[in-house]
């Protein structure tokens, strides 16, 4: 989409945009820098807190701030993309995929394979942008009964 910006914003800041919108408006303290890691992050105790790059991204469009995603690694070869949020106004013209490729295009080598969990009606959208359900990966219910996919993506061999 022409015109649309994209840039790396301070966690805080995106936390605290990005809250709301995930119904999370009085709890956003509770969004951590790397939130539910669900058994990929291969960094433990301190080794996380020293390890882990965390890269949060807006997108902006004539000075309104209408998407956000953050990516961070996982594991000193692997990343993850977490939490794609585009204003409802704003969906389906490409943001969402424009915003994920700048997140990945941050990653240099090392990283070479990206990861995220989706929503089964998401899954068909992220295949065009490259990325696959993980092999062997089953899904995935959350303590609300949402399920969620495992996907990933080659970011190089």
């Amino acid at each position: 989409m022409k015109n649309v910006e994209l840039t790396t914003i301070g966690f805080s800041e995106w936390r605290r945009q990005i809250a709301p919108l995930w119904g999370m408006e009085s709890s956003s303290q509770l969004i951590q820098h790397t939130a539910n890691g669900h058994g990929q992050m291969q960094y433990v105790g301190r080794e996380q807190f020293r390890r882990v790059i965390l890269f949060p991204i807006a997108a902006e469009l004539e000075g309104r701030r209408i998407a956000w995603t953050s990516t961070y690694n996982i594991s000193d070869e692997a990343v993850r993309v977490r939490g794609i949020y585009v204003l409802p106004e704003f969906r389906d013209r490409g943001i969402g995929h424009l915003m994920t490729n700048h997140a990945l295009a941050l990653w240099p080598a090392p990283w070479k394979r990206c990861f995220m969990y989706a929503w089964p009606a998401n899954v068909a959208r992220y295949e065009r942008w490259g990325f696959a359900i993980a092999p062997g990966h089953e899904m995935r219910t959350e303590a609300d009964g949402t399920e969620m996919v495992l996907m990933q993506k080659e970011l190089r061999t």
